[in-house]
């Protein structure tokens, strides 16, 4: 075997951590604190599956790179700040002036890599798209903190998939570019960074485009930006997407747009606040959009009032073949206008149980209508629309102030005298095989039920019409629920029945390990269900496997993105880089 691949296999069996500081030494072994390296890539050069760049405080002001770097499955190649706390982050200097559409002052480049996770780090003068992911797959960004930017994170090529971005902080712009009215040349705010002089903001926190999606967005804080998240969808691809507990607020635009084509998008528990549009869906192609249990608010229509802002901008149509777009148990607080201007019709709208309290003069002012489309069981503190009353919707509907607790505060749960409580029709999505569950009579209008976000269907991995899937999904948990003894993961893929059994579950209270009594799969393969000894709470339970299930597909599954904790010092968990 050749000298150059025994130390490759070496440097995988044991993992090394290297440290990096602005005025570390290319001579120094980087193995210490004492003996940092002074070049990020440098360090990077010499990572291997497991292995990690610690990063110490201080700023950088080096393009990282990561050409052809592969770490494997629960063992990533880590790049991290070294510090705990964010007052000591590591900062990454594009070195930018100011915004532009020209500049290209980037952070980091990632081309045909894989399993990198990179974290606890701040981004600042980047600008226009300072992170270019290109061909490459499994790629984490956690504790994240970015200021700057058009489209931040960049993704692109068909072999690029799962990405997941959690726990990041984006202000593009700071508070000036929530409160500018118009630009030097006397053009309104809005129209200028749309289309403009100043379109240099009209981006997102994260873009692909041409990918073979899986992309995971969940607990970011997007302020002070034109998008939240914004994605150009190219037929067949950037599907399967989940946006899920991000707080977005003060948006000049939408929160939530994807373009030309999406598929098997997923939309919820997400609290947005003071934006133009909540979800933008226009001249869309696919569909099977999944939009619930979220919470839109508005305490200010100092320049919405001026460009018709409101809820829903749903217009043109959705370019067939169309899938429904199910929206359902969301609460609006709101200014402006439900659906202005839904120039043509949009078929396939499922919108029921949603509650809508307009704070200022607005409405409904649905413009079109398409015999697909149904409303019902809704609840809004304004008159519905001619166009729902002509089509026979809104039967079960209700005109009434909701009673939200404290809708001043951003709480839009229901008291306990609110006509909303059991007033709503139980969602029953075929294609999921979900049926919606509740508790009293029927479940409630709005975002929760029992002081607690309503439920959609799990998340399953699902293959566009097109068939352009680039991967087989290694099944990974995408939600878990524990009542009592009772511990449920539900998994992206079908998991082969005879991969797994109740001694490979690993679950634990604390750093207590309890006795998993039985294990039941569902027939369908994707919820598997545990008994345990003693009665849990989730915020305190973790899990592993001593041996990893299969999907029905080979695959082996993964704990990457999994939404249980995994749990720490066991042979099979993973290494996070924000652990």
């Amino acid at each position: 075997m050749p000298f150059l691949l025994l130390l490759s296999l070496a440097s995988y069996a044991a993992a090394t951590t290297f440290f990096v500081a602005p005025g570390g030494n290319s001579k120094n072994s980087g193995l210490t604190i004492s003996t940092p390296l002074g070049s990020i890539n440098q360090a990077l050069r010499l990572c291997g599956p497991g292995d990690t760049v610690c990063l110490l405080q201080g700023t950088y002001r080096e393009l990282i790179r990561f050409p052809d770097k592969h770490g494997r499955p629960e063992n990533p190649i880590c790049l991290i700040g070294y510090s705990l706390s964010e007052d000591g982050y590591p900062i990454i200097d594009g070195g930018a002036v100011e915004p532009s559409s020209e500049a290209s002052n980037d952070w980091i480049h990632i081309e045909q890599s894989s399993w990198l996770e990179i974290a606890r780090m701040k981004f600042r003068n980047g600008w226009t798209f300072p992170v270019k992911i290109h061909q490459s797959s499994y790629i984490t960004f956690r504790h994240c903190r970015f200021w700057g930017g058009k489209r931040v994170i960049n993704a692109s090529g068909a072999e690029t998939h799962h990405i997941l971005v959690e726990d990041c902080f984006w202000d593009q712009g700071g508070r000036e570019l929530w409160t500018i009215v118009a630009d030097t040349d006397g053009v309104p705010a809005w129209t200028s960074m749309h289309h403009g002089g100043m379109a240099y903001y009209n981006g997102s926190l994260i873009d692909f485009s041409g990918t073979s999606g899986s992309v995971v967005i969940r607990r970011n804080t997007i302020v002070n930006a034109f998008n939240g998240v914004r994605y150009r969808g190219r037929k067949g691809f950037d599907s399967n997407v989940e946006i899920y507990e991000n707080n977005v607020s003060e948006m000049r635009d939408n929160d939530f747009e994807p373009e030309y084509y999406t598929y098997n998008l997923h939309i919820y528990h997400n609290v947005s606040h003071n934006i133009h549009r909540t979800l933008s869906v226009d001249n869309v192609e696919g569909g099977q959009i999944y939009y619930y249990g979220n919470v839109v608010t508005a305490d200010t229509d100092s320049w919405s009032r001026r460009i018709c802002s409101g809820v829903w901008k749903l217009k043109g149509g959705m370019r067939k073949p169309a899938h429904p777009i199910y929206l359902f148990n969301n609460s609006f607080y709101a200014s402006g206008i439900a659906f202005q201007n839904m120039r043509g019709s949009v078929p396939f709208i499922r919108h029921y149980n949603n509650a809508y309290v307009f704070r200022t003069d607005g409405g409904w002012h649905l413009d079109r209508w398409d015999s697909t489309d149904d409303f019902d069981y809704d609840i809004s503190n304004l008159p519905w629309p001619d166009n729902l009353l002509d089509h026979q919707m809104e039967k079960h509907g209700t005109i009434a102030d909701i009673r939200y607790e404290d809708p001043g505060h951003g709480n839009l749960r229901l008291q306990k005298n609110s006509p909303g409580i059991d007033a709503g029709t139980v969602m029953k999505i075929q294609e999921n095989d979900w049926v919606q569950e509740f508790d009293g009579k029927a479940p409630d209008v709005g975002a929760y039920e029992n002081d607690q976000l309503v439920e959609g269907p799990p998340f399953r991995i699902m293959n566009p019409p097109e068939g352009t899937l680039t991967y087989k999904e290694k099944p990974r948990i995408v939600r878990d629920k524990v009542a009592g003894k009772s511990v449920t993961v539900y998994f992206s893929d079908r998991i082969d029945p005879g991969s797994v059994t109740k001694d490979d579950i690993e679950l634990y209270k604390g750093d207590e390990k309890l006795m998993v009594v039985a294990m039941t799969l569902s027939p369908d393969g994707y919820r598997l269900s545990a008994l345990v000894n003693a009665e849990v709470d989730r915020s305190a339970l973790s899990i592993s496997f001593t041996r990893m299930p299969r999907g029905l597909n080979g695959e082996e599954a993964t704990y990457w993105a999994s939404t249980m904790p995994i749990h720490r010092g066991t042979t099979g968990r993973t290494r996070t880089a924000g652990d």
